[in-house]
């Protein structure tokens, strides 16, 4: 009975926002509308907006990967298991995913954390927190940690 509920209330949501009766949670920023320039994040404190749009932009397969590695933890290093994670990007924008960031942004000197709830085609697909270190005045995705919250397959290691 709890499935029908919950697939009601999407029609019921789903219907509303068609008619302008109610707004999205955040701007929902497209994967494919992102450019290269979202992915460099350097306020303290980032608001949901930045990490939505970061998100965005790295998932989004038409951005080339050397701009990625720079906004990734041990970047260079990294480099190999994020080019066999990204082979998924490429069906990330067919799929319509998004990431919304939910409060709050937790940062603790040089390390940040958030959750970030996928969302493909308009329905949540996965929530994940989210790790970040500040490097050079710049946030940087920590995938180690961000993998260990996800249970990535495979081991993926990302050199340190």
């Amino acid at each position: 009975m709890s499935r029908f509920i919950r697939i009601a209330a999407v029609c019921i949501l789903t219907a509303l926002m068609g008619f302008g009766l109610t707004q999205p949670a955040s701007a929902d920023f497209s994967i494919r509308s992102s450019q290269a320039s979202d992915l460099y994040v350097r306020d303290e404190v980032p608001t949901l907006a930045q990490i939505e749009r970061q998100f965005a932009a790295f998932w989004n397969p038409n951005i080339g990967m050397d701009p990625k590695i720079e906004v990734t933890y041990n970047g260079p290093s990294a480099r190999p298991a994020l080019e066999r994670i990204m082979e998924t990007s490429k069906t990330m924008d067919f799929f319509s995913i998004q990431g919304r960031a939910i409060a709050p942004v937790d940062v603790s000197g040089n390390t940040m954390t958030v959750t970030v709830h996928g969302v493909m085609a308009g329905f949540p697909a996965q929530s994940t927190l989210y790790h970040y270190i500040r490097e050079g005045g710049l946030w940087k995705f920590d995938w180690k940690a961000t993998c260990q919250e996800m249970e990535c397959q495979g081991n993926p290691t990302f050199g340190y």
